[in-house]
């Protein structure tokens, strides 16, 4: 099974993010949408993993003591850039990437040894769509260049979850596997 980790986002701020996914839309920029119940801010992606890692991540993610906070979703960009695009996502805040990185460090060591090794350091994000083509890509870099700082609001972080994700023509569906309390 495709699975992974992922603090969920709710409330206001998915209405700021379809809003702004409402946006890139009318760029006509050839962008495959991330749906409004798959928006998170992923923090390991494990890929294909076997039941039986599925269930020793549970079990080592159980053990930690894990930290909520309240983080600010701010910014909005690209990977690897604006002017190349592959990936668009929305950020959080400078000041509060201190607040959701030891969460995300603690979960990504907790987990070493189970599934894709990425040596990539961990960035906050949330990713909002999926570039498929070149198609109108400075209209899409000019938003997302006018958009670097927007803020889309304030989210408490309360829970992780491991999910799992089944790919389907239709796009992602995902189902959760564990939910760990922050407190």
């Amino acid at each position: 099974m495709r699975a992974f980790t992922a603090l969920e986002v709710s409330g206001q701020v998915l209405d700021s993010l379809v809003a702004f996914q409402d946006e890139i839309r009318k760029t006509g920029a050839d962008v495959k949408m991330v749906e409004r119940e798959n928006l998170h801010f992923t923090v390991k992606f494990l890929g294909e993993i076997s039941e039986e890692q599925a269930a020793e991540a549970d079990s080592r993610l159980r053990r930690l003591a894990l930290k909520g906070a309240e983080v600010e979703v701010r910014g909005a960009g690209a990977f690897p850039a604006p002017t190349r695009p592959r990936v668009l996502w929305a950020g959080v805040a400078k000041e509060h990437d201190a607040l959701i990185s030891p969460v995300a460090n603690l979960v990504i060591s907790s987990l070493e040894g189970i599934g894709e090794r990425d040596d990539r350091p961990f960035r906050a994000h949330i990713t909002l769509g999926r570039v498929r083509s070149g198609r109108n890509s400075r209209e899409l870099a000019e938003l997302l260049t006018t958009n670097r700082e927007r803020t889309f609001g304030k989210v408490r972080l309360s829970a992780l979850k491991l999910k799992s994700s089944m790919l389907t023509p239709a796009g992602p569906i995902y189902k959760d596997l564990g939910e760990y309390p922050l407190s």
